[in-house]
């Protein structure tokens, strides 16, 4: 977002996509969708620099029923899969 008073006043601030997980490392700051310089979607911390979580999945609010680490959505051939980053636990592909 920019001043719409340009060029007098040159005040910008990023648009912030939050998407309703909490920081699986710090569980302080919100998981927030971000852009990389090559335009490629990242997930990471509102709380950065203070908490350097990433993933370049997109994290799942709610734990794995088996380890209870994190879940995140694996993009797959058959479409978005769920599956653990810490065990072997894969849901089935949605479509």
């Amino acid at each position: 977002m920019a001043c719409s008073n340009f060029p007098d006043c040159r005040n910008t601030k990023p648009i912030i996509k939050e998407i309703g997980v909490p920081c699986p490392k710090c569980n302080k700051g919100q998981v927030i969708e971000r852009k990389s310089k090559k335009n490629r979607i990242f997930y990471g911390c509102s709380r950065y620099p203070e908490c350097d979580f990433l993933s370049w999945d997109k994290p799942v609010a709610r734990p794995c029923p088996k380890c209870n680490g994190m879940l995140v959505e694996k993009k797959i051939k058959k479409g978005v899969q769920i599956q653990c980053t810490n065990c072997d636990y894969k849901e089935k592909p949605q479509e």
